[in-house]
């Protein structure tokens, strides 16, 4: 079921959709416990977060993400976790208006973790697929620059807005602080075109303290508007269509596809700072 060498952070408060403050998950193949998981947090160096995105069970996200940290193993010299949180709804896809207070939070426990248990000094990544990207940029956005150093944020099919790295935008701060982070995206992604605007015009409604409504920043990668500018540390790979690359396509729980694959060799190339990681794919 697992790979053993990537950790399971878990934000869902067991048996409930309610965001957690985080535990590590085991199981009797691991051959570890808790509490050795968390004093391997505190003793790395280096550590990868991988999170899923949104209407995703937490066996599917769990599952998922150890394949995808599997793949990403060979070019990564450092501790992987794998981040489940409580992204799916009782209502299904659509939910997704009220999930992003979920992930909202899951951002602001991950940045407490990382806050308590990680050294100071320590490097680190972020892999995410969909809303995942706003799990761990709103992770990013509270943390002390000065205490770490923020090396790669990758995020795949980004259920965020495209211009949310513009100056004085939301994670404006974030691209600033980290050394680079990578946008992969696709037109192919219907789930994006369609739901996403319809679903950010009811959350930004439901959440105006915060949100604007906008486009999706993995369907076309950043967008300057209002004469601001995307930060020039915002590296953004377009996946070229024909074939169509859809929502589904980056991660899998399941057999991967040509598709999946091409995703893992691509965030396997950023994780590995390659100055020029691209999507390849024999599809």
């Amino acid at each position: 079921m697992a790979d053993t060498s990537v950790l399971q952070l878990s934000f869902r408060v067991p048996a409930s959709r309610a965001v957690g403050p985080g535990m590590f998950v085991t199981y009797p193949e691991d051959g570890r416990t808790p509490d050795q998981c968390w004093r391997m947090l505190q003793d790395a160096s280096r550590v990868l977060f991988l999170v899923h995105g949104f209407n995703v069970s937490w066996e599917s996200g769990r599952d998922s993400l150890r394949q995808l940290g599997v793949a990403l193993l060979p070019a990564f010299d450092g501790l992987v976790i794998a981040v489940t949180w409580p992204g799916d709804s009782g209502l299904g896809p659509l939910g997704y208006p009220f999930e992003g207070r979920d992930a909202d939070d899951t951002g602001l426990a991950l940045a407490t973790i990382i806050g308590t248990h990680v050294r100071d000094g320590a490097e680190l990544s972020f892999v995410t697929h969909s809303l995942g990207a706003r799990v761990a940029l709103e992770a990013c956005r509270r943390l002390d620059p000065d205490r770490w150093l923020l090396r790669e944020v990758c995020v795949t099919a980004a259920a965020v807005d495209d211009t949310c790295f513009n100056a004085e935008a939301l994670y404006s701060g974030v691209a600033a602080a980290a050394r680079r982070t990578t946008v992969l995206a696709s037109t192919g992604d219907r789930v994006l075109q369609l739901a996403y605007p319809a679903g950010d015009l009811v959350q930004s409604w439901l959440f105006r303290w915060k949100d604007t409504a906008g486009r999706a920043l993995g369907r076309r990668g950043p967008r300057n508007a209002g004469g601001r500018l995307t930060s020039p540390k915002v590296r953004h790979e377009q996946i070229p269509d024909p074939p169509p690359v859809g929502h589904g396509d980056y991660i899998t729980s399941g057999e991967p596809s040509a598709f999946h694959l091409a995703c893992y060799g691509f965030t396997r190339q950023v994780v590995a700072g390659d100055p020029a990681p691209a999507w390849r794919t024999t599809a």
